[in-house]
């Protein structure tokens, strides 16, 4: 029904009008979450996972950018999703991107945005989970995605992140550092190796100072990376991230290449959807042979970037991904997605 009757529906109107109208109905529709478990929620096929010491009940997840405000956290855990990455949050409200800034390529299966971290920020987002989590499943796992603010320089990017992990720290199940969107200005710039080092040792200074008093709180650190990287980047992210104790990379983000479409386009963004994948899974196989070769400092793989069916859920799985997360997918393919991956064959 939903692709053959509501996105068709849907997809007759603005991009960014659709989903905050959708955005607003799940939020408000909390009455009818017992129905949609029952309808969507693939109860009988949970396998448990504990990774980075959080325990998942399954190994698929929504990625960061769906429900930058956390405002349907209990709606995506009566889908059946393990967990949900909330954000890109700032530090500040912010208002993104000037509009019209979300396109679709349908033919393609795809969405090129260039948001720019629009979101209410980091105060508000720790009010909304607190909330969600009033009538949550002890077991649904929330990340937070952090970003900077557009006004931030980027020489100082380094405090926005380490304010939203102060801010958030008690509610977030585990932090993802966002250095890959090609929406805000110089912000992939903090992937090399000098931003990069300073960053994460800041991170990880205010991880250990907020749980010094219980050190077994000390929160999971996920860094999330762009597509668009040379094997010589990746590698030194990946030695980055090991050095300061990171427990696992995202992998990906959206891409800024235009390779391989059906449809033209002169729409600047990231490009999301089924696309994306052969990049994505370019990146996934180099970080799972780094772990091979590594041995001793194996880092936790999560994968995003194309995932529309099964297949290409297993596959990532096969490349080296421990749980993997959908967003475009999800568009193309509805809330049925997350059953149909999920049930054993």
């Amino acid at each position: 029904m939903y692709k053959n009757l509501i996105r068709p529906f849907l997809f007759l109107f603005n991009p960014e009008k659709v989903h905050n109208f959708v955005m607003k109905v799940i939020s408000s529709i909390t009455f009818l979450y017992p129905f949609v478990r029952m309808l969507y929620s693939p109860k009988n096929y949970f396998k448990k996972i504990i990774i980075g010491g959080l325990t998942f009940r399954n190994r698929l997840g929504l990625a960061a950018g769906f429900d930058k405000d956390g405002t349907a956290i209990k709606f995506w855990e009566a889908l059946g999703f393990s967990h949900v990455e909330v954000g890109t949050v700032t530090p500040l409200p912010q208002p993104g991107n000037e509009k019209q800034r979300i396109f679709r390529l349908v033919q393609d299966k795809a969405i090129i945005n260039r948001l720019g971290f629009n979101n209410n920020g980091a105060d508000a987002l720790k009010e909304n989970i607190i909330k969600a989590r009033k009538s949550l499943s002890k077991d649904f796992i929330i990340g937070v995605n952090i970003g900077k603010n557009k006004d931030t320089p980027i020489e100082k990017a380094f405090q926005d992140y380490k304010i939203c992990i102060e801010k958030l720290y008690e509610q977030a199940d585990y932090f993802s550092i966002n250095i890959s969107s090609p929406n805000t200005e110089e912000l992939r710039k903090l992937q090399s190796k000098d931003y990069l080092d300073e960053l994460l040792s800041e991170i990880q200074k205010t991880n250990s100072e907020l749980s010094k008093n219980e050190p077994a709180k000390k929160k999971v650190i996920f860094l999330k990376i762009a597509p668009d990287l040379t094997e010589e980047e990746i590698a030194i992210l990946y030695s980055l991230a090991v050095k300061h104790n990171i427990n696992g990379i995202i992998a990906t983000n959206t891409t800024i290449t235009r390779n391989g479409l059906i449809e033209k386009t002169d729409k600047e963004g990231g490009l999301s959807g089924k696309p994306l994948k052969q990049l994505s899974d370019k990146v996934l196989s180099k970080l799972k042979n780094l772990n091979e070769e590594s041995k001793t400092n194996i880092l936790i793989l999560i994968a995003v970037g194309g995932v529309c069916d099964k297949e290409s859920f297993k596959n990532k799985l096969y490349k080296g991904a421990e749980l993997v997360q959908l967003y475009t997918g999800f568009i193309y393919e509805g809330p049925g997605i997350i059953k149909r991956i999920l049930k054993q064959d």
